[in-house]
C-alpha cells in the first residue's frame, strides 16, 4: 500500500490568538486585575473581592481562579449578579473589553 501524496501548502499563515471578550467565566482575575476599566466594574459589583484577592494564599492562584471559582468558595453571589457584571463589561469601550 502506498502512503498518499499531499500537495504542498501554498503559504504559511502563521497563526494568530483572537481576541476573546471578558467574561467573569473565562477571564482569571489577575487578567482582569491588569484591565482598570474591567476591574472597576467588578469591584463596583463585588467590593469584598478586593480583599479576598489581597490574600496570601490566593496570589499564586490568580493566573488560573475566575470570579466565578472564587464565588463558589466564598458562597456569596448568585449567578444572576455574575449576568449582570458580564453585561456591565461587554458595554466597556472595545479596547477595555478585549483580555490582552
Amino acid at each position: 500500500m502506498d502512503a498518499p501524496a499531499y500537495p504542498p501548502a501554498a503559504a504559511f499563515v502563521q497563526p494568530r490568538i483572537l481576541p476573546t471578550p471578558v467574561s467573569l467565566r473565562t477571564a482569571p482575575l489577575g487578567t482582569l486585575m491588569k484591565m482598570p476599566a474591567a476591574w472597576a466594574v467588578v469591584l463596583k459589583n463585588l467590593p469584598g473581592l478586593k480583599m479576598m484577592v489581597s490574600s496570601d494564599m490566593i496570589q499564586p492562584h490568580l493566573g488560573n481562579l475566575t470570579v466565578v471559582d472564587i464565588g463558589q468558595y466564598a458562597g456569596v453571589t448568585s449567578p444572576d449578579t455574575y449576568a449582570a457584571i458580564d453585561v456591565e463589561l461587554r458595554a466597556l469601550p472595545a479596547a477595555d473589553q478585549v483580555m490582552p
